[in-house]
């Protein structure tokens, strides 16, 4: 008899998990920056830590002016962008340990808009700011050669999975992912927080609503995952990453 499947909503929360500062984004330069700690000597306001973000506040818009790169240290976020018809487009998830706003360091304004999924914390490094840190000029330029690297890597490792033929597929493979990042950060790869709303998933992988809620709970059914409110835990991975597999 199928299991009955309790799908998270947007106004359901997720669990707590904050990223240790080692497995962070942003570690490369907090190092050079001793994370800011009293007794660093680093001016106030160039990396601030652990700011608290309240569920649906966006963080930054699209076109904005950069000025700064954000940490998720705990909760999560949706990037979006707007097509000609002004209907909301989800181009991105940030989940704990991941960058916002890189980009704007290639072309000084954010490129989307950034909404908290739920309540959530980020830190903050003033870009413009760091020649004032004390630090060598060298240090910081190597420490963000780094992060980039890292940051380029971690991108193509989520564009990459998630290129799938059918909606069973994608889905598969967005789970897969979400898995993958929590792991990579030192989270719980097997029980994931899913704050992100169905309408939310099937406009990031270009599905319906109706065919996201079909498959999760199809998924849910076969012993692959199990969904409970706020929790998705994965049950099997090698079923998932068979049926993430592209068909030739």
């Amino acid at each position: 008899m199928p299991r009955t499947c309790c799908l998270p909503s947007a106004e359901q929360r997720t669990p707590h998990q904050e990223v240790a500062c080692s497995e962070c984004g942003l570690d490369p330069i907090c190092q050079v920056l001793d994370y800011a700690e009293p007794g660093s000597g680093i001016p106030e306001g160039i990396l601030i830590r652990r700011m608290p973000i309240p569920r649906g506040e966006m963080l930054l818009a699209y076109n904005q002016p950069f000025r700064a790169i954000y940490a998720v240290k705990s909760g999560s976020f949706k990037a979006m962008t707007w097509d000609l018809s002004s209907s909301e487009r989800v181009v991105g998830f940030f989940l704990p340990g991941d960058l916002i706003g890189t980009d704007g360091l290639a072309t000084d304004c954010y490129s989307y808009s950034v909404r908290a999924l739920e309540t959530s914390s980020v830190c903050r490094l003033e870009i413009e700011a760091l020649p004032k840190s004390g630090r060598s000029r060298e240090a910081i330029q190597d420490a963000l050669i780094t992060l980039l690297g890292q940051e380029v890597a971690m991108n193509h490792m989520v564009t990459t999975s998630l290129i799938q033929q059918n909606a069973e597929q994608r889905i598969a493979a967005f789970i897969l992912s979400l898995a993958r990042r929590s792991g990579i950060r030192g989270l719980n790869r097997q029980e994931l927080g899913l704050s992100m709303s169905r309408s939310d998933i099937a406009s990031y992988l270009g599905l319906a609503r109706e065919t996201v809620s079909r498959i999760l709970t199809r998924f849910h059914n076969s012993n692959l995952i199990e969904l409970r409110k706020h929790l998705l835990r994965v049950l099997d991975h090698g079923a998932l990453e068979r049926l993430s597999v592209l068909s030739e």
